[in-house]
């Protein structure tokens, strides 16, 4: 697995599907290459290896929908293209299916960072606190 800033883009956006999609990824392989040394019947470890790859797939699709609904990431437009050929692979997503949401800039998600790290910073809480007061005052 590589480092997870080798997944900013060139424009300095996270690619949390990807990393996500590829850590799940990597964690499937290991446990594949695993797999390898339960067993030396071909029939039973090629039963675990589909198995395996499809709770994997599956695991990914759980978590993406759920990233989705929350508005984080949003389908890539190769969703169309995989429901015609599941094998289509996608060099915007590479693979993933899924792009961080265009609502969601970098930006905010320092942002949010901030906000969820503040309560490790008494001082950062304090000032989260005031502009919070004067923001609810101006309204």
């Amino acid at each position: 697995m590589s480092d997870w800033k080798s997944f900013i883009n060139i424009n300095g956006d996270f690619e949390l599907p990807n990393f996500l999609y590829k850590t799940i990824n990597d964690l499937m392989k290991q446990a594949l290459d695993m797999g390898t040394l339960l067993s030396d019947d071909p029939y039973k470890l090629r039963a675990y290896k589909e198995q395996t790859k499809k709770l994997f797939k599956n695991k990914w699709f759980d978590l993406a929908q759920a990233l989705e609904f929350f508005g984080i990431i949003e389908q890539c437009s190769c969703v169309m293209a995989k429901q015609d050929n599941k094998d289509v692979y996608c060099d915007v997503c590479k693979g993933a299916r899924f792009l961080i949401s265009s609502a969601l800039t970098p930006d905010q998600m320092s942002e949010i960072s901030t906000f969820v790290n503040a309560a490790q910073s008494v001082e950062i809480a304090e000032k989260l606190q005031k502009s919070l007061m004067k923001a609810l005052s101006e309204i």
